[in-house]
């Protein structure tokens, strides 16, 4: 009786931590990502922010593992495309909307304890290596 007691609490904890580790989706293929409109990249980033804002600091960061894990899979020629189509969709952005984006992007930067946006300054230069050369020439050292 003690040992299926035990056995019970066990499976129990396992299927909470599941979970919650389900409650941060998982990252969206940047190949379907580059397709969105405006409107749904914004609506989706906020969504996720604010999961991501609830999350624990784990949470967060097996979510940005699994995202540079995403950029990894794809092939040198497939992150080229991608990043000419993104680079494109940015120039066709109204001031405005580049406003909206950066604002949302730092509020929840911000919204981190400092030693995780330490973490994520760190991850940020660890996705410079998936990066072209001309495209890491470009690239502010401290965005945030």
């Amino acid at each position: 009786m003690k040992n299926s007691v035990q056995t019970l609490l066990i499976l129990c904890v396992a299927l909470l931590g599941r979970l919650a580790f389900a409650a941060v989706p998982d990252p969206v293929d940047p190949r379907e990502v580059v397709n969105y409109t405006f409107e749904q990249r914004m609506t989706q980033t906020k969504q996720l922010h604010a999961k991501l804002k609830e999350a624990s600091p784990a949470e967060r960061l097996a979510y940005f593992e699994k995202s540079i894990e995403a950029i990894k899979k794809l092939t040198p020629e497939e992150r080229k495309a991608l990043r000419e189509k993104f680079k494109m969709q940015w120039k066709d952005l109204s001031d405005a909307q580049k406003k909206e984006i950066k604002e949302e992007n730092r509020s929840f930067i911000k919204s981190l304890p400092e030693e995780e946006r330490k973490e994520l300054k760190h991850r940020r230069k660890k996705m410079q290596d998936f990066m072209l050369p001309d495209d890491r020439k470009h690239r502010p050292e401290n965005r945030w």
